[in-house]
């Protein structure tokens, strides 16, 4: 890391219990890479910060500040919106890591609440020493757990970009949702200070089983992105490559582990992530419900402009996925 990642760093571990790893310098390089401009502000010399992503279509610029500002108090929101209107920003979306006491507060600012970008629910374990980890799952992952250890699966730790983006598409697939490719994983192994992908490999010729990738943060791991095909179910091989992962952060001294989006508490079956839910729920750890995203509008017409233009590219983004 350079000298200016690590006092960034370093400043946010001092300004939040748990410095989020979407704030973090490398989190921007990434974002840097994939066609935002990033700013990180200073509010004051011991103030408030955010790492802000910046995107410009015409005269319009639009913000957006993914679990931030940090830390997520009234005095940052108020200094981030002056910034915002000095900067000409049309508009401004936050998603603070605070709980729901805050949209009292950010509705009073004159936000509104829009689609979240990240999870707006999930769940964290605290983690223990593998031993004792395991014994706080339920009993139905452990069974699996302990059926794929039997039946010969190895889980390997490495930077398999590749295998995540066959794993995921598979995912694409079945779930008819979107998710990056294979260029994004890459970005991500590459730039985050600590990333790597978990791969199941079932006992005949090690054909790969499942994939996960963690990246690790300020004393958190988080299950960023996970796939997937479906092939040789018995073998659990899904289950040891979540199982690894854990118990690997665990080992590495991480307090927590963020599994990274399950639906909304007392969500039912008709919920699409429901499977999912319950898969995660079966590792223990606590519900977390964040604020979720909200929006402030600063220029009606740029707001208009902006909205256009992601119409548009979600469409091309539809065009590509349905052409064989």
């Amino acid at each position: 890391m350079t000298g200016d990642a690590e006092r960034w760093d370093g400043d946010l571990a001092e300004r939040a219990s748990h410095a989020p790893l979407l704030q973090s310098w490398a989190w921007g390089e990434v974002q840097s890479r994939v066609g935002w401009e990033v700013e990180r502000v200073r509010f004051s010399t011991d103030g408030p910060m955010a790492s802000v992503l910046l995107r410009k279509f015409g005269p319009a610029r639009e913000a957006y500040v993914p679990r931030g500002p940090v830390p997520a108090h009234t005095y940052a929101l108020d200094a981030l919106v002056d910034w915002a209107r000095k900067s000409r920003i049309a508009r401004l979306v936050v998603e603070p890591e605070a709980g729901r006491d805050l949209r009292e507060v950010l509705e009073e600012k004159g936000f509104r609440r829009v689609a979240p970008v990240q999870p707006e629910h999930t769940r964290i374990v605290k983690l223990l020493p593998p031993d004792e980890l395991i014994a706080t799952f339920k009993h139905g992952r452990r069974y699996n757990i302990r059926t794929g250890l039997k039946r010969g699966v190895v889980v390997e730790e490495g930077k398999e970009a590749a295998e995540l983006a066959r794993q995921s598409a598979a995912v694409e697939r079945r779930e008819a949702i979107q998710l990056p490719g294979r260029r994004y994983y890459q970005l991500l192994l590459d730039i985050l200070p600590w990333c790597r992908t978990y791969t199941a490999r079932g006992p005949q010729k090690r054909a790969p089983l499942a994939t996960v990738l963690v990246a690790r943060h300020s004393g958190r791991a988080y299950s960023l992105f996970a796939g997937r095909t479906g092939a040789h179910r018995e073998l659990m091989g899904n289950d040891l490559a979540w199982w690894v992962a854990i118990s690997s952060a665990a080992e590495a001294g991480c307090a927590d582990f963020d599994l990274w989006g399950v639906p909304p508490p007392r969500s039912g079956p008709e919920h699409p992530w429901h499977g999912l839910g319950f898969f995660k729920s079966e590792f223990g750890g606590e519900e977390v419900t964040y604020t979720g995203a909200w929006e402030m509008v600063l220029s009606p017409g740029g707001a208009r402009l902006l909205r256009f233009e992601r119409r548009a590219r979600a469409y091309i983004r539809g065009l590509k996925r349905n052409i064989p």
